[in-house]
């Protein structure tokens, strides 16, 4: 699930298992700052030995990468003014990319999730709360 703004830009998104297709599968577009992609294997598939070579980008945005593995959350979603555009319930099982626009989270059960994120991480610089 895509979670726009009233311009289209891309805000968050948000995969369950059954989003999984046959072998590998890029979610996000290449464009993105942050990429996202799901592998189903058979048995023995092999993903030849690679390295990521070195090179200079240009990040505008700290995106983030929430992979809940127990529990539930409410999940708000904000423009890059400030509104509200969605709140969506996310549970064990399920990723959500955050990608632009502001987020808060709301935990309606005992939850624990993994959060991936793009570093350095400056805090004061990173984050502003509204």
């Amino acid at each position: 699930m895509e979670i726009r703004d009233k311009n289209n830009k891309l805000l968050a998104m948000i995969f369950t298992p059954g989003d999984f297709k046959d072998e590998k599968h890029f979610l996000t577009e290449d464009n993105n700052e942050f990429q996202i992609a799901q592998f189903n294997l058979d048995q023995g598939t092999e993903i030849k030995r690679h390295i990521h070579g070195k090179q200079e980008r240009k990040i505008e945005n700290t995106s983030e990468v929430i992979i809940v593995n127990e529990g539930s959350l409410e999940l708000e979603i904000y423009d890059e003014n400030l509104k509200l555009v969605t709140t969506e319930i996310v549970n064990k099982g399920q990723v959500i990319a955050l990608f632009n626009g502001g987020h808060g989270f709301k935990s309606l059960s005992n939850s624990k999730f993994l959060e991936v994120k793009q570093g350095p991480y400056i805090e004061e610089q990173d984050k502003e709360r509204f």
